[in-house]
């Protein structure tokens, strides 16, 4: 069965940033998915990683409560990438 998972970004400043959600079998297959993602889109800065940065992919089922649906109403919110302001404080996390 697939199982949801959020992918972040942590920045060198130890920002970390929502970036997408995505499904997979499991884990192995969440980190082939970003690899693709990343191959398949070079262009997307959010998916491009700078000295010291990382990606981190969190199961849903290891999130606390309620943490899901405010990712998603994050990510509803968003056009145009990790760094387009959301609602009134600009952070997405």
């Amino acid at each position: 069965m697939d199982k949801r998972y959020l992918l972040y970004k942590f920045c060198r400043g130890g920002d970390r940033h929502l970036i997408t959600w995505l499904t997979a079998s499991g884990m192995e297959e969440a980190r082939l998915a970003v690899k693709l993602l990343r191959k398949n889109h070079p262009q997307e800065q959010d998916l491009a990683l700078g000295e010291g940065e990382f990606f981190e992919i969190i199961e849903e089922n290891q999130l606390k409560s309620g943490e899901w649906e405010q990712a998603m109403q994050v990510l509803s919110l968003r056009k145009g990438g990790l760094h387009t302001t959301v609602g009134n404080k600009g952070n997405d996390e």
